[in-house]
């Protein structure tokens, strides 16, 4: 019964070293190409008129409280730092309207209210040549800078989306 064992084991290591030594080949990745968007035709137009106030809404709203919003399938609602998105995305469009030169943010914070609300603030410097920005605080710096602006929202959570609202200065 022993020399039995003895070759069974012998019999496994074997089949084991022998399966070990053999070379896998690797499986390389396909790639796949996203489902083209559509395309939409470009305005023949040019605008010639400029903004002096500054913007407080870039989307098309009928609320005027709304200063910005993500659905919340466009963010995962377990992601930290969503008030710095949904600010990200607003001041990405004054940038793409030229609205605005460039943005830094500087630091941010969301805190509980005394009505159980959460309260959102945001530090940050704009590059614009646009004086309006300066009505709501901030310093004049060189090269068009505006430094140490600070906005504080009223951060909502929807069914449907987050949102930014009651724009107004820091205290």
């Amino acid at each position: 019964m022993k020399t039995q064992r003895t070759a069974q084991f012998l019999f496994v290591f074997t089949l084991l070293l022998s399966a070990c030594a053999r070379q896998t080949q690797p499986v390389l990745p396909t790639a796949t190409l996203p489902p083209s968007a559509p395309t939409s035709a470009l305005p023949t137009e040019t605008p010639t008129d400029i903004p002096t106030a500054i913007p407080t809404e870039p989307l098309a709203s009928a609320d005027p409280t709304l200063f910005g919003a993500l659905a919340k399938s466009e963010i995962n609602p377990l992601a930290g730092k969503i008030h710095e998105a949904i600010f990200i995305k607003v001041m990405d469009s004054f940038v793409a309207s030229e609205d605005i030169i460039e943005y830094q943010i500087v630091a941010s914070e969301v805190f509980p209210a005394s009505d159980g609300t959460f309260i959102a603030e945001i530090y940050y410097n704009v590059r614009t040549t646009d004086p309006a920005w300066l009505a709501d605080g901030g310093v004049q710096a060189d090269d068009d800078w505006i430094q140490n602006k600070c906005n504080r929202f009223d951060f909502v959570n929807t069914e449907t989306e987050f949102q930014l609202r009651n724009r107004r200065t820091c205290n």
